[in-house]
Protein backbone atom coordinates (compact mmCIF):
# COMPACT_ATOMS: atom_id res chain seq x y z
CA UNK A 1 0.00 0.00 0.00
CA UNK A 2 1.42 3.33 -1.78
CA UNK A 3 1.26 6.34 1.20
CA UNK A 4 0.55 9.45 0.22
CA UNK A 5 2.30 11.97 2.23
CA UNK A 6 1.59 15.71 2.07
CA UNK A 7 3.56 18.50 2.67
CA UNK A 8 2.51 21.46 4.83
CA UNK A 9 2.65 23.65 1.94
CA UNK A 10 0.10 21.76 0.10
CA UNK A 11 -1.87 20.60 3.14
CA UNK A 12 -2.16 25.05 3.68
CA UNK A 13 -2.97 25.43 0.21
CA UNK A 14 -5.64 22.67 0.14
CA UNK A 15 -7.32 22.27 3.54
CA UNK A 16 -6.92 25.86 5.21
CA UNK A 17 -7.91 27.72 2.02
CA UNK A 18 -10.08 24.95 1.38
CA UNK A 19 -12.42 25.99 4.69
CA UNK A 20 -11.27 29.70 4.03
CA UNK A 21 -13.64 29.36 0.75
CA UNK A 22 -16.19 28.21 2.95
CA UNK A 23 -15.88 30.78 5.09
CA UNK A 24 -16.07 33.56 2.47
CA UNK A 25 -18.82 31.99 0.55
CA UNK A 26 -20.83 32.34 4.32
CA UNK A 27 -19.66 36.12 4.14
CA UNK A 28 -21.02 37.02 0.85
CA UNK A 29 -24.29 35.27 1.41
CA UNK A 30 -25.05 36.56 4.82
CA UNK A 31 -24.37 39.71 3.09
CA UNK A 32 -26.60 39.44 0.06
CA UNK A 33 -29.30 38.25 2.71
CA UNK A 34 -28.77 41.40 4.95
CA UNK A 35 -29.56 43.51 2.16
CA UNK A 36 -32.15 41.56 0.50
CA UNK A 37 -34.65 41.89 3.95
CA UNK A 38 -33.93 45.65 4.22
CA UNK A 39 -37.17 47.19 3.26
CA UNK A 40 -35.89 50.27 2.63
CA UNK A 41 -32.09 52.25 3.78
CA UNK A 42 -32.94 54.09 6.39
CA UNK A 43 -31.28 52.05 8.77
CA UNK A 44 -27.96 52.27 9.47
CA UNK A 45 -27.19 49.11 11.34
CA UNK A 46 -28.68 47.49 8.44
CA UNK A 47 -26.47 48.53 5.65
CA UNK A 48 -23.46 48.06 8.09
CA UNK A 49 -24.31 44.44 8.34
CA UNK A 50 -24.28 43.79 4.41
CA UNK A 51 -20.99 46.38 3.92
CA UNK A 52 -19.92 43.95 6.59
CA UNK A 53 -20.07 40.67 5.81
CA UNK A 54 -19.72 41.38 1.58
CA UNK A 55 -16.42 43.50 2.36
CA UNK A 56 -15.03 40.48 4.38
CA UNK A 57 -16.33 38.06 3.00
CA UNK A 58 -14.62 39.56 -0.88
CA UNK A 59 -11.43 40.06 1.03
CA UNK A 60 -11.43 36.60 2.00
CA UNK A 61 -12.00 35.49 -1.24
CA UNK A 62 -9.43 37.41 -2.85
CA UNK A 63 -6.60 36.54 -0.52
CA UNK A 64 -7.23 33.16 -1.22
CA UNK A 65 -6.45 33.95 -5.01
CA UNK A 66 -3.52 35.93 -4.26
CA UNK A 67 -1.92 32.59 -2.17
CA UNK A 68 -2.52 30.15 -4.92
CA UNK A 69 -0.48 33.09 -7.46
CA UNK A 70 2.04 34.59 -5.42
CA UNK A 71 3.24 31.56 -2.85
CA UNK A 72 5.90 29.11 -3.49
CA UNK A 73 8.58 27.34 -1.76
CA UNK A 74 11.55 30.57 -2.42
CA UNK A 75 9.19 33.26 -0.59
CA UNK A 76 9.51 35.10 2.47
CA UNK A 77 6.71 32.97 4.23
CA UNK A 78 6.51 36.14 6.65
CA UNK A 79 7.19 38.97 4.72
CA UNK A 80 4.44 37.38 2.77
CA UNK A 81 2.31 36.37 5.58
CA UNK A 82 2.44 40.76 6.44
CA UNK A 83 1.62 41.48 3.24
CA UNK A 84 -2.21 39.56 3.31
CA UNK A 85 -2.70 41.54 6.85
CA UNK A 86 -4.37 44.25 4.18
CA UNK A 87 -8.06 45.60 3.79
CA UNK A 88 -8.04 47.11 0.29
CA UNK A 89 -9.35 45.26 -2.06
CA UNK A 90 -8.33 47.06 -4.65
CA UNK A 91 -4.57 46.25 -3.51
CA UNK A 92 -5.35 42.78 -3.83
CA UNK A 93 -7.32 42.84 -6.90
CA UNK A 94 -3.81 44.78 -8.71
CA UNK A 95 -1.95 41.94 -7.25
CA UNK A 96 -4.18 39.48 -9.04
CA UNK A 97 -4.20 41.10 -12.01
CA UNK A 98 -0.53 40.77 -12.35
CA UNK A 99 -1.41 37.39 -13.85
CA UNK A 100 -4.88 37.09 -14.54
CA UNK A 101 -7.22 39.91 -16.43
CA UNK A 102 -10.33 40.30 -14.04
CA UNK A 103 -12.53 42.12 -16.40
CA UNK A 104 -14.09 44.15 -14.49
CA UNK A 105 -15.73 47.50 -15.56
CA UNK A 106 -15.18 50.48 -13.32
CA UNK A 107 -18.48 49.77 -11.72
CA UNK A 108 -17.25 46.51 -9.94
CA UNK A 109 -14.10 48.63 -9.28
CA UNK A 110 -15.61 51.45 -7.94
CA UNK A 111 -17.74 48.86 -5.50
CA UNK A 112 -14.26 47.14 -4.45
CA UNK A 113 -13.43 50.39 -3.27
CA UNK A 114 -16.37 51.46 -1.35
CA UNK A 115 -15.94 48.49 0.42
CA UNK A 116 -12.12 48.93 1.06
CA UNK A 117 -13.04 52.65 2.51
CA UNK A 118 -16.15 50.89 4.44
CA UNK A 119 -13.90 48.21 6.22
CA UNK A 120 -10.82 50.63 6.69
CA UNK A 121 -12.54 54.00 7.72
CA UNK A 122 -16.26 53.77 7.91
CA UNK A 123 -16.84 50.77 10.48
CA UNK A 124 -14.81 53.06 12.87
CA UNK A 125 -16.09 56.44 12.37
CA UNK A 126 -18.47 56.16 15.23
CA UNK A 127 -16.08 55.83 17.56
CA UNK A 128 -14.58 59.21 16.96
CA UNK A 129 -15.79 62.56 18.32
CA UNK A 130 -14.97 64.83 15.48
CA UNK A 131 -17.15 62.65 13.06
CA UNK A 132 -20.21 62.94 14.81
CA UNK A 133 -21.65 65.30 12.04
CA UNK A 134 -20.69 61.98 9.69
CA UNK A 135 -22.84 59.30 11.61
CA UNK A 136 -24.16 57.72 8.35
CA UNK A 137 -21.58 57.64 6.08
CA UNK A 138 -22.06 53.81 4.87
CA UNK A 139 -25.91 54.91 3.85
CA UNK A 140 -25.22 57.93 2.24
CA UNK A 141 -22.25 56.25 0.27
CA UNK A 142 -24.48 53.36 -0.68
CA UNK A 143 -27.19 55.62 -1.86
CA UNK A 144 -25.01 57.62 -3.70
CA UNK A 145 -23.69 54.54 -5.10
CA UNK A 146 -27.45 53.15 -5.92
CA UNK A 147 -28.94 56.84 -6.93
CA UNK A 148 -25.16 57.47 -9.83
CA UNK A 149 -25.93 54.11 -11.02
CA UNK A 150 -29.69 53.44 -11.52
CA UNK A 151 -30.62 57.17 -12.07
CA UNK A 152 -32.80 57.34 -9.09
CA UNK A 153 -33.36 59.33 -6.41
CA UNK A 154 -33.91 57.68 -2.64
CA UNK A 155 -35.62 59.02 -0.09
CA UNK A 156 -34.64 58.06 3.75
CA UNK A 157 -35.63 60.42 5.60
CA UNK A 158 -38.94 61.69 5.54
CA UNK A 159 -42.28 59.90 5.78
CA UNK A 160 -42.50 58.07 2.36
CA UNK A 161 -38.99 56.25 1.99
CA UNK A 162 -37.95 54.44 -1.51
CA UNK A 163 -38.43 50.77 -0.18
CA UNK A 164 -35.92 47.98 -1.46
CA UNK A 165 -37.14 47.51 -4.87
CA UNK A 166 -36.16 44.25 -6.67
CA UNK A 167 -34.42 46.72 -8.88
CA UNK A 168 -32.19 47.26 -6.26
CA UNK A 169 -31.44 43.69 -4.90
CA UNK A 170 -30.96 42.55 -8.77
CA UNK A 171 -28.49 45.53 -9.01
CA UNK A 172 -26.22 44.68 -6.24
CA UNK A 173 -26.32 40.61 -6.61
CA UNK A 174 -25.21 41.34 -10.44
CA UNK A 175 -22.15 43.37 -8.85
CA UNK A 176 -21.13 40.93 -6.02
CA UNK A 177 -21.93 38.14 -8.03
CA UNK A 178 -19.37 39.24 -10.94
CA UNK A 179 -16.86 39.53 -9.07
CA UNK A 180 -17.42 36.10 -6.66
CA UNK A 181 -17.86 34.07 -9.89
CA UNK A 182 -14.23 35.63 -11.21
CA UNK A 183 -12.11 34.95 -8.04
CA UNK A 184 -14.07 32.12 -7.36
CA UNK A 185 -12.98 30.86 -11.19
CA UNK A 186 -9.34 31.81 -10.99
CA UNK A 187 -9.17 29.67 -7.09
CA UNK A 188 -10.44 26.72 -9.50
CA UNK A 189 -7.67 27.13 -11.98
CA UNK A 190 -4.85 27.57 -10.00
CA UNK A 191 -6.08 24.86 -7.92
CA UNK A 192 -5.84 22.72 -10.75
CA UNK A 193 -2.74 23.71 -12.01
CA UNK A 194 -0.90 22.67 -8.38
CA UNK A 195 -3.16 19.73 -8.69
CA UNK A 196 -4.52 20.34 -5.47
CA UNK A 197 -8.80 20.83 -4.44
CA UNK A 198 -9.28 24.31 -3.06
CA UNK A 199 -11.93 24.58 -4.70
CA UNK A 200 -13.77 22.01 -3.63
CA UNK A 201 -17.19 23.24 -1.54
CA UNK A 202 -19.39 21.32 1.16
CA UNK A 203 -22.88 20.79 -0.53
CA UNK A 204 -25.84 22.47 0.80
CA UNK A 205 -23.69 24.92 2.13
CA UNK A 206 -23.90 29.15 2.22
CA UNK A 207 -20.07 29.05 -0.31
CA UNK A 208 -21.85 26.27 -2.48
CA UNK A 209 -24.99 28.80 -3.04
CA UNK A 210 -22.90 31.71 -3.86
CA UNK A 211 -20.03 30.28 -5.60
CA UNK A 212 -21.78 26.95 -7.62
CA UNK A 213 -25.25 27.92 -7.83
CA UNK A 214 -24.29 31.45 -8.14
CA UNK A 215 -27.47 32.77 -6.21
CA UNK A 216 -26.84 36.21 -5.57
CA UNK A 217 -30.23 37.42 -4.65
CA UNK A 218 -33.48 35.81 -3.25
CA UNK A 219 -35.81 36.19 -5.80
CA UNK A 220 -36.23 32.41 -6.15
CA UNK A 221 -36.67 31.88 -2.35
CA UNK A 222 -39.38 34.13 -2.12
CA UNK A 223 -41.31 31.83 -4.89
CA UNK A 224 -40.56 29.07 -3.18
CA UNK A 225 -41.87 29.54 0.69
CA UNK A 226 -44.85 31.21 -0.47
CA UNK A 227 -45.69 28.58 -3.21
CA UNK A 228 -45.68 26.14 0.04
CA UNK A 229 -47.38 28.09 1.96
CA UNK A 230 -50.29 28.03 -0.79
CA UNK A 231 -50.25 24.46 -1.04
CA UNK A 232 -50.08 23.77 2.69
CA UNK A 233 -53.50 25.99 2.41
CA UNK A 234 -55.16 24.28 -0.12
CA UNK A 235 -54.40 20.75 -0.52
CA UNK A 236 -56.64 18.06 0.25
CA UNK A 237 -54.43 15.26 0.34
CA UNK A 238 -53.19 13.10 3.26
CA UNK A 239 -50.01 12.10 4.21
CA UNK A 240 -48.68 11.24 8.00
CA UNK A 241 -47.37 14.90 8.47
CA UNK A 242 -50.63 16.43 6.73
CA UNK A 243 -52.62 14.52 9.42
CA UNK A 244 -50.43 15.14 11.96
CA UNK A 245 -50.80 19.16 11.48
CA UNK A 246 -54.54 19.33 11.17
CA UNK A 247 -54.86 17.84 14.52
CA UNK A 248 -53.52 20.88 16.24
CA UNK A 249 -56.00 23.14 16.27
CA UNK A 250 -54.67 26.90 15.21
CA UNK A 251 -54.38 29.54 17.69
CA UNK A 252 -56.62 32.17 17.17
CA UNK A 253 -54.93 34.60 14.98
CA UNK A 254 -56.64 37.35 13.53
CA UNK A 255 -57.73 36.28 9.73
CA UNK A 256 -57.49 39.98 8.53
CA UNK A 257 -53.93 40.01 9.29
CA UNK A 258 -52.65 36.83 6.87
CA UNK A 259 -50.79 38.70 4.74
CA UNK A 260 -48.80 40.51 7.63
CA UNK A 261 -48.59 37.15 9.06
CA UNK A 262 -47.19 35.39 5.87
CA UNK A 263 -44.21 38.06 6.13
CA UNK A 264 -42.50 36.54 9.08
CA UNK A 265 -41.59 33.63 6.43
CA UNK A 266 -39.29 36.13 4.86
CA UNK A 267 -37.68 37.72 8.28
CA UNK A 268 -36.11 36.77 11.61
CA UNK A 269 -36.62 40.25 12.84
CA UNK A 270 -40.43 40.11 11.98
CA UNK A 271 -40.99 36.46 13.77
CA UNK A 272 -39.69 38.05 16.55
CA UNK A 273 -42.80 40.81 16.23
CA UNK A 274 -45.55 38.17 17.31
CA UNK A 275 -44.00 36.58 19.90
CA UNK A 276 -45.65 38.32 22.36
CA UNK A 277 -48.66 37.56 20.29
CA UNK A 278 -48.62 34.08 20.23
CA UNK A 279 -47.61 34.05 24.25
CA UNK A 280 -51.02 35.63 24.74
CA UNK A 281 -52.41 32.73 23.09
CA UNK A 282 -50.74 30.41 24.59
CA UNK A 283 -51.35 31.60 28.47
CA UNK A 284 -55.35 30.18 27.35
CA UNK A 285 -53.81 26.71 26.55
CA UNK A 286 -54.47 23.79 28.75
CA UNK A 287 -51.47 22.38 27.86
CA UNK A 288 -48.93 24.12 26.79
CA UNK A 289 -45.82 21.21 27.25
CA UNK A 290 -48.14 18.55 24.88
CA UNK A 291 -48.19 21.79 22.21
CA UNK A 292 -44.37 22.31 22.08
CA UNK A 293 -43.96 18.81 22.19
CA UNK A 294 -45.53 19.03 19.22
CA UNK A 295 -43.85 21.53 17.29
CA UNK A 296 -40.63 20.19 17.84
CA UNK A 297 -41.28 17.55 16.05
CA UNK A 298 -42.52 19.95 13.17
CA UNK A 299 -39.72 20.39 10.56
CA UNK A 300 -37.63 17.95 12.35
CA UNK A 301 -36.03 16.16 8.96
CA UNK A 302 -34.88 12.72 11.27
CA UNK A 303 -38.57 12.87 12.10
CA UNK A 304 -41.00 10.20 10.05
CA UNK A 305 -44.57 10.52 10.48
CA UNK A 306 -46.67 7.36 9.66
CA UNK A 307 -49.89 7.67 7.56
CA UNK A 308 -52.66 5.94 8.62
CA UNK A 309 -55.01 5.51 5.66
CA UNK A 310 -59.11 6.04 6.79
CA UNK A 311 -61.60 3.70 6.60
CA UNK A 312 -64.97 4.23 5.80
CA UNK A 313 -65.87 3.05 9.62
CA UNK A 314 -63.61 6.28 10.51
CA UNK A 315 -65.69 8.91 9.11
Amino acid sequence: MVKFEMDANTFWKNFSLGKELDIAGSFVFNGLKAFDVMDNFSQEDEIFEFFYNISVGIERLAKIVVILIEHNDEIDQDKFEKSLITHNHLDLMRRISTRYNCGFSNLHNEFLALLSNFYKTMRYDRYILNNIQFHDKERSSLIKFLEKHLAVEIEYMDIFVTSNEWRFKRFIGKIVGKICEVFYGLVKIEAELQNIYTYELRTESKASAIFLSKKYNFYDDQIVWKEIVIFLMNTHDSSGILDFIREIDPLNFDPELVNQYIDVFNSDLKKHNYIYEVDEYYQELENKKERMNKLELLGDSKVFFNYREKNIEDD
